[in-house]
């Protein structure tokens, strides 16, 4: 009886309305120059990365300078995720600080600090070189000539972003090549330190045409498979790069 009675009053009940949600989708803020090149995301936040990266690297946003977000979304024309998303990346390279609820800001230099981080990437590089070109396979020392290949080119056509970008990845994988993780780990924290420091070196024509010099050098080492012969140049290398860097940053400081 009950029973009956409780499905006879739930008949009674109106029927609830069914609740349409609608999803309003994001649209970017693009600038007119971008809005007549339509950009899917990833190709977006490769752009901004790579743009910020450039700026940074150039010397347009200065050591220490603030990065308000508005600011460069409304320089840039998308929304804030992409932005951030680059800056987490610039984050881990070490170009720029994320600050808890503060706005990020362009990594300082220390010129200290980076003197004594070149002296000890030199001893990593020397480390790495002699464990990479030891335990290095065939295709693994072909797959950096082809990088190194590219570097040439890069030089060639004076490009100078992308040169550099190649020079980290080659410097990158040798470290790779030593297996060693604790390696690894130790020499990318330490490069982040001097990741801009660096790039500012190719801006000297005379170090730039230098430094592919000696990248011919210790590549010619390396197919050679003179394990302390292309220890010895890779750790030269750095500690030249290291000496053009510091002459740099006494020029700008005075």
């Amino acid at each position: 009886m009950q029973n009956g009675q409780g499905a006879e009053a739930d008949s009674d009940r109106p029927a609830r309305p069914k609740v349409r949600v609608r999803f309003k989708p994001m649209r970017l803020k693009l600038s007119a120059q971008e809005a007549s090149r339509p950009l899917q995301t990833a190709s977006l936040h490769g752009q901004l990365l790579a743009r910020l990266r450039e700026m940074v690297l150039d010397g347009e946003l200065r050591p220490g300078s603030p990065l308000p977000e508005r600011m460069l979304c409304e320089t840039f024309g998308v929304s804030r995720t992409p932005l951030r998303e680059a800056f987490k990346v610039l984050a881990t390279e070490g170009l720029i600080e994320l600050r808890p609820h503060r706005t990020p800001v362009v990594t300082p230099v220390d010129a200290e600090e980076i003197a004594h981080v070149f002296q000890l990437m030199e001893a990593l590089e020397q480390l790495a070189g002699r464990l990479a070109c030891t335990l290095a396979r065939d295709e693994d020392i072909a797959r950096l000539e082809g990088m190194h290949a590219d570097l040439v080119a890069f030089h060639r056509d004076e490009r100078r972003s992308d040169y550099f970008r190649q020079n980290q990845q080659i410097h990158t994988e040798i470290t790779r090549l030593a297996a060693n993780p604790v390696l690894l780990g130790t020499w990318s924290a330490m490069n982040a330190k001097i990741y801009r420091a660096r790039a500012q070196a190719n801006y000297d024509h005379e170090r730039w045409d230098a430094s592919l010099t000696e990248h011919e050098a210790f590549m010619a080492l390396l197919r050679a498979r003179d394990a302390a012969g292309f220890a010895a140049s890779l750790a030269d290398h750095t500690r030249r790069t290291g000496t053009a860097v510091l002459a740099n940053l006494a020029k700008a400081a005075a």
